[in-house]
C-alpha cells in the first residue's frame, strides 16, 4: 500500500466513524414515529433497494449457498433480532452517548468471547485485560449516577452490543466476498426485524410526504455511506489503524448527544466511556505498534 494513501484512508475511515455516529440523530429525530424493529426492517429494505443495482452493474453477486453459509446466515438472523430494536430504544430513552458507548463497549468484549468460542481465536492477555477495562467501562456507566436513565434502557444497549459482536463474528465466517457479506448481512436484518415488529405490535406511520419517512432515508443512506466509506478507508491502512480510528465512533456519538440533544453525561459517565475507548484500543494499538507504527 502506497504511504501517500495513508492520509487518505485515515480520513475515510474517520469520515465513517461520524456517519456511525449520525444513527443516534436519525433515531431521535424518528422518535416514537417508528417501533424500533419497524424502523430497522424499513431502513435495511431501504438499504438492500440501493445496494442490489450497484451489485448487479459490478457483477458482485454471487451463488447463495445453503450449505456452507446456512448455519451463519441463521445466527446472523438471530443476532439481528437482538440488534437494532433494543439499540433504538435505549437510544431515544437513555441518550445517543451513553447508548453507542455500552453498545460499543459490549460489542467488544463479546466479540473476544465468541471469536473464541465460535472462529478459534486466542484469547490473549491484551484481549483479557481489555475486556476487563471494558466491563469496569460498563460498571461506572450503570453507576446509580444513571439511576434516572433507566436501567432497562441501558440493559437494552448492552444486549445489542452483544449481539453485534455474534454478529460480527459471523459475518467472518461466511464464504462470500464482501459484497455478497453485506447484502447476507442487511437481509438477516430483514428477516430478523419484520417479526420482531409483529410480536411487539409496532404501527406504521401513515405512508406520505411525512418528515419521519424523510429521516428514515436519511438513516439508510447513512448507514450504507459508513459501511462503504470505512471498507474504502481499510483498504488503503491497516486494519489495526482503522480500529483504533473507528473508536471516534463513541466520541463523536457523545459530541452528538451533547451539541444537539443537550445530554450532559455525568462525570464517572464520561470516566467509563474513557475506558471502553481504552478498553477496545488496546488491541488495535499491540498491532498498530507491531507494523512500527504507521497507517500502512
Amino acid at each position: 500500500m502506497s504511504r501517500a494513501k495513508a492520509p487518505l484512508g485515515a480520513s475515510l475511515v474517520v469520515v465513517s466513524s461520524l456517519f456511525y455516529a449520525s444513527y443516534g440523530i436519525w433515531t431521535k429525530l424518528m422518535g416514537d414515529s417508528f417501533g424500533g424493529y419497524t424502523a430497522s426492517a424499513l431502513r435495511s429494505v431501504l438499504v438492500l433497494i440501493i445496494l442490489m443495482p450497484i451489485a448487479l452493474v459490478y457483477r458482485a453477486l454471487e451463488p447463495i449457498d445453503f450449505k456452507q453459509n446456512g448455519r451463519y446466515m441463521a445466527g446472523l438472523i438471530v443476532a439481528s433480532a437482538f440488534t437494532w430494536g433494543p439499540l433504538y430504544y435505549a437510544i431515544l430513552h437513555a441518550g445517543v452517548g451513553i447508548s453507542l458507548a455500552v453498545m460499543y463497549g459490549s460489542s467488544v468484549i463479546s466479540t473476544f468471547f465468541f471469536g473464541w468460542l465460535f472462529a478459534g481465536e486466542r484469547f490473549t492477555v491484551d484481549k483479557a485485560l481489555a475486556a476487563l477495562l471494558g466491563i469496569a467501562g460498563l460498571g461506572l456507566i450503570f453507576s446509580p449516577s444513571t439511576a434516572h436513565l433507566g436501567w432497562l434502557a441501558l440493559v437494552a444497549a448492552l444486549i445489542s452490543g452483544l449481539s453485534v459482536g455474534v454478529n460480527s463474528v459471523l459475518s467472518k465466517k461466511i464464504h462470500y466476498g464482501a459484497t455478497q457479506s453485506t447484502i447476507a448481512l442487511w437481509t438477516a436484518s430483514v428477516i430478523a426485524n419484520v417479526p420482531m415488529a409483529f410480536v411487539f405490535h409496532e404501527s406504521l406511520p401513515d405512508i406520505g410526504w411525512h418528515l419521519p419517512w424523510l429521516y428514515l432515508g436519511f438513516f439508510a443512506v447513512a448507514s450504507i455511506a459508513a459501511s462503504w466509506l470505512f471498507i474504502k478507508g481499510v483498504k488503503l491502512i491497516e486494519a489495526g489503524a482503522a480500529g483504533v480510528l473507528g473508536l471516534l465512533e463513541i466520541v463523536f456519538g457523545v459530541l452528538i448527544g451533547v451539541a444537539f440533544f443537550h445530554e450532559r453525561p455525568a462525570t464517572l459517565v464520561l470516566l467509563g466511556v474513557g475506558l471502553i475507548i481504552a478498553a477496545a484500543a488496546i488491541p488495535y494499538v499491540k498491532d498498530y505498534n507491531a507494523r512500527r507504527g504507521t497507517l500502512e
